[in-house]
C-alpha cells in the first residue's frame, strides 16, 4: 500500500488504484463519513435521545470534560441533533467512559449556538480531564403525534387595543389626584373580572370606579390601568416607584413583587444616585423595611462615589447615621469620609449635639498621625468641636505610638470596637484592581497607585506578568493601620480566575464548581497578633459596586452578573452590561485580641 505522501505524487497509470484505495480508508475509519468539525452525537445511551456527548474535531471523534457542565450546554446538544432541548446535564461519564481525546473543556454556553464549538471553552484538544470526567444529556423525545397551534401570544396585544380603543365599555374610572387633578377611563367588566390582579380596583358593585392618586403618580395611571387588559407592562427607572405604589394599593401582587424586585435592577443605573435617595425615602414612608435596607447597602457600598455626587448635600440624616455605622461603606480612606462628612453638616446647618452624633462614628485611629495633625487647619467643623476632635485624636495617637499588649494591659481598651477596624478602603494604599479582559486597564492602575498613594512611604510598586485572558496584580500593603508598622509592608497577588487552566498558571487549587473567581495569596508573613477580612468589590461600567465578598480561604467565588446562570448565585445588585468590569480587592487588617502574644 503506498503511503499517505505517495498518494500526492501517483501517476496516471495508478490513478486507477488510488480512488479504490481512499474508498476503502473512509469506509475503515467507523463513523468519520461526512463528519465535520462542530459535529455532534450522543454514544451509549439506552434510547436515542440520551448518551455521552462526543463531538468531531480533526477528522476525530471525542468527548467534552464536564467542568461547568450545565443545562445550557445540554441544550445546544440537544436542539442540534434534532430534539426540543436537554432534561439533564450529566457528568462523570454516565454513559460510560469514551475513547480518543477529551475535545473540549469548561464549556460555557448560553443555549443559542449552533454547536458546542461556538461556545465558550479552553478552546480545542486543551484539557487536564480524563474520560471518568465525560460529559453526557439526556433530551426530551417527544413523539406525540398531536400538533398544537398556538396564537395566544397576540392576545395580549388585542386586549390592550380593547382598553386602548376605549369603546364598548360598561365601567367608567374617574381618577383623582391630589390637587384635583382629574383623569377619565373606561373599561369592561368581563376582562377585568377575569384578572385576579384587577379584583381590588372593582371591589364594590356598580359601573363607576374612583381611584385616588398621589399627583405624582398620575401619569402612569393609564399604563397601570392597562396592564389589567394586557397583562404587560414596561417598567422604567422613572415609573417603578408609581407602579409600586399603585400595584400595593390595589393588591396586584405579581406587579407589586415584579416593581420590588426591580428596585434592585435599578439601584445601579442611576449614577447621580437621586433614585436609590428617593427610593429611601419612600420605603420610609412606606415602612418597607426591605427596600431600605436595599437602599442603604447599595449607598454603603457606593460610598465614595456618593460623596461626590452632587446628591451628596440632601442626603437624610437617618440615612447617614445608617451608614456611618456600617463597617462596609467603601471609600478612598477615611479622611476622605471625615472631608465629606464636614462639607455636608456645613451644608445642612446641622446642630451641636446631631453633628457631634455623626462625628463619634468617625474612625479616627485609621487615619495617620500626619492627618490627624492637620485636622485643625483644614476642617471647618474642628474650632466647633474642638474638644471632641482632641479626645478623638488623642486616642487615635495612643493607638498609633503605643504597642498593642501595653495598651491592653494599661488602657483596658476594647480593640475589637468599630472605631480600631479598617472600613473598605479603595486607595491605592490598601487595594488593587484587576480586570477580566484588559491588560492596558492594568497597567493604568498601577500608574494610578503611583500618583495618589495617600502611604508614598509604604507602597512599592511591583507587577506580576500573567495573561490576558487572566490578568493579576502583584502589591504591597501596610502591615496595619497603625504607625508603629509604617516600615513593614505585606506582600500580596491578587489574580482573577476564569478556567482551571489559571487556577494552575498562578498555583490556586480549585473547582470547576467555585470558578469564575478571584484569587488573593499574602506571600510574606505577618505579625501573629493581625488578622485579615479582606473584601472583594464587584465593579460594573461607571465604577459601580454591586457586590462585595469575603474570601474562604484564598479565594472567592464570582456571582452571575445578572442572575441568568443557575450554576452561580447571583450578585446583590445586577448588573445591566451582563458582565463585571473589573473586581477591587481591599485589605483590612485587623488586631487579634485574643493572640497568646498578648498574655
Amino acid at each position: 500500500m503506498p503511503s499517505v505522501a505517495a498518494l500526492g505524487r501517483v501517476g496516471p497509470a495508478s490513478k486507477a488504484m488510488a480512488v479504490p484505495w481512499l474508498l476503502w480508508l473512509w469506509l475503515l475509519v467507523p463513523g468519520t463519513q461526512g463528519a465535520q468539525d462542530g459535529d455532534m452525537r450522543l454514544v451509549n445511551g439506552a434510547t436515542a435521545n440520551e448518551g455521552r456527548v462526543e463531538i468531531f474535531y480533526g477528522d476525530q471523534w471525542g468527548t467534552v470534560c464536564d467542568n461547568l457542565w450545565n443545562l445550557a450546554d445540554a441544550n445546544v446538544v440537544c436542539r442540534a441533533l434534532g430534539f426540543e432541548n436537554a432534561t439533564e446535564a450529566l457528568g462523570g461519564a454516565a454513559f460510560g467512559p469514551g475513547t480518543g481525546p477529551v475535545m473540549l473543556d469548561e464549556v460555557q454556553c448560553t443555549g443559542t449556538e449552533p454547536s458546542l464549538a461556538s461556545c465558550r471553552s479552553l478552546g480545542w484538544k486543551k484539557s487536564y480531564c480524563g474520560h471518568e470526567k465525560d460529559a453526557g444529556v439526556v433530551c426530551t423525545n417527544d413523539t406525540r403525534g398531536e400538533y398544537t397551534l398556538d396564537l395566544s401570544g397576540e392576545l395580549s396585544a388585542a386586549l390592550g387595543l380593547i382598553f386602548d380603543s376605549q369603546q364598548g365599555c360598561d365601567l367608567s374610572i374617574q381618577v383623582v389626584g391630589q390637587e384635583q387633578e382629574e383623569l377619565a377611563f373606561c373599561a369592561h367588566s368581563v376582562i377585568l373580572t377575569a384578572n385576579p390582579e384587577a379584583q381590588a380596583l372593582w371591589e364594590e358593585p356598580g359601573s363607576k370606579i374612583i381611584m385616588r392618586v398621589d399627583s405624582e403618580c398620575m401619569s402612569v395611571v393609564r399604563d397601570f390601568l392597562r396592564y389589567f387588559y394586557s397583562r404587560r407592562i414596561e417598567v422604567s427607572l422613572a415609573s417603578v416607584k408609581c407602579l409600586h405604589k399603585l400595584a400595593s394599593a390595589y393588591r396586584a401582587v405579581q406587579l407589586q413583587d415584579y416593581c420590588g424586585r426591580l428596585f434592585s435592577t435599578l439601584l445601579p443605573q442611576d449614577p447621580s444616585f437621586r433614585t436609590p435617595l428617593d427610593l429611601y425615602t419612600y420605603a420610609q414612608d412606606t415602612s418597607d423595611a426591605l427596600l431600605e435596607e436595599r437602599c442603604v447597602q447599595f449607598l454603603a457600598w457606593n460610598f465614595g462615589a456618593l460623596t461626590q455626587a452632587e446628591a451628596w448635600l440632601s442626603v437624610p440624616t437617618a440615612l447617614l447615621q445608617a451608614l456611618l455605622l456600617r463597617d462596609e461603606v467603601a471609600v478612598p480612606s477615611e479622611l476622605a469620609l471625615l472631608q465629606a462628612l464636614d462639607a455636608w453638616i456645613r451644608k445642612q446647618g446641622t446642630s451641636q449635639r446631631e453633628a457631634e452624633v455623626l462625628l463619634e462614628q468617625i474612625r479616627f485611629p485609621m487615619m495617620l498621625p500626619k492627618e490627624l495633625f492637620q485636622l485643625q487647619f483644614n476642617l471647618s467643623l474642628y474650632q466647633d468641636h474642638e474638644a471632641l476632635f482632641r479626645k478623638k485624636i488623642l486616642q487615635a495617637l495612643e493607638f498609633h505610638t503605643v504597642p498593642l499588649w501595653l495598651l491592653a494591659q494599661y488602657q483596658g481598651l476594647n480593640f475589637t470596637d468599630d472605631i480600631y477596624k479598617p472600613r473598605i478602603y479603595t486607595s491605592a494604599t490598601w487595594s488593587a484592581l484587576v480586570t477580566a479582559n484588559s491588560w492596558t486597564q492594568q497597567l493604568s492602575s498601577r500608574n494610578q497607585r503611583r500618583k495618589y498613594s495617600t502611604y508614598p512611604y509604604y507602597y512599592v510598586n511591583k507587577s506580576s506578568y500573567g495573561y490576558m485572558s487572566s490578568p493579576s496584580q502583584s502589591f504591597q500593603t501596610p502591615e496595619h493601620p497603625s504607625f508603629l508598622f509604617k516600615t513593614r509592608l505585606v506582600s500580596w497577588t491578587l489574580a482573577y480566575l476564569p478556567n482551571m487552566q489559571s487556577c494552575w498558571n498562578y498555583g490556586f487549587s480549585c473547582s470547576s464548581d467555585e470558578l469564575p473567581a478571584l484569587g488573593l495569596t499574602k506571600s510574606s508573613s505577618s505579625d501573629s497578633t493581625i488578622g485579615y477580612e479582606n473584601r472583594a468589590l464587584m465593579l460594573c461600567r461607571g465604577g459601580i459596586v454591586v457586590d462585595v465578598l469575603g474570601f474562604q480561604g484564598s479565594k472567592t467565588s464570582i456571582p452571575s452578573a445578572l442572575g441568568t446562570n443557575s450554576t452561580r448565585a447571583p450578585s446583590t445588585f445586577p448588573c445591566a452590561a451582563g458582565s463585571f468590569s473589573s473586581f477591587r480587592v481591599a485589605i483590612r487588617p485587623f488586631y487579634l485580641t485574643n493572640a497568646t502574644s498578648l498574655d
